[in-house]
């Protein structure tokens, strides 16, 4: 959602749902803490339990750097454009000129009725310059991102599923989810 607190000098920022670290932290724990056990319990009467100490002290590190990566991202409206900051600190700039057009669509999420908004940023080709998926961006902020905007904006009037998107819009679905979303899977 736009930065609480923003004063009219204040550039609007957008930032990542609050529940995205937490979650992701109780699913990383769940997982690794009982392997984690296993392999020491296997390792120590064997002597080897160093080399489950290395893994686990590189899994700490990537958790560590993923968790306040998690908590950098952000989209921050400019007055020249967006500029987004992926997980990993890569800025991404988007000049105000580039974008042509916005598409939010409410797409269905695998095997389950709900729906969550995904944001497209296009070019005058119809390329996507910047997508936000509605699982890290809230509801909210999209909605104020549209706004500070001044282009035109497209919604489907109905949610669509991944198959669906990819024939009625397919640069709007990743090359990768093509062939899948394709083949209906």
């Amino acid at each position: 959602m736009v930065h609480e607190g923003t004063e009219p000098g204040e550039l609007p920022v957008l930032r990542t749902r609050r529940q995205l670290v937490a979650r992701s932290v109780v699913a990383t724990l769940s997982l690794t803490v009982p392997v984690l056990i296993v392999l020491y319990w296997l390792a120590i009467p064997r002597g080897t339990w160093p080399y489950v100490a290395a893994v686990q002290l590189g899994l700490t590190i990537l958790a560590v750097v993923g968790i306040l990566g998690a908590k950098r991202m952000r989209v921050t409206v400019t007055p020249h454009g967006l500029e987004c900051r992926k997980l990993l600190g890569r800025v991404l700039r988007i000049s105000a000129a580039d974008i042509n057009s916005v598409v939010l669509v409410e797409l269905y999420q695998s095997g389950t009725v709900e729906t969550l908004p995904h944001l497209y940023l296009l070019d005058s080709a119809g390329g996507v310059l910047l997508r936000l998926r509605g699982q890290i961006w809230p509801r909210s902020g999209l909605e104020n991102l549209i706004d500070s905007l001044d282009v035109s904006v497209v919604r489907p009037l109905d949610p669509l599923t991944m198959g669906e998107l990819a024939r009625l819009r397919p640069l709007l679905v990743p090359r990768c989810a093509r062939r899948v979303a394709r083949l209906g899977i």
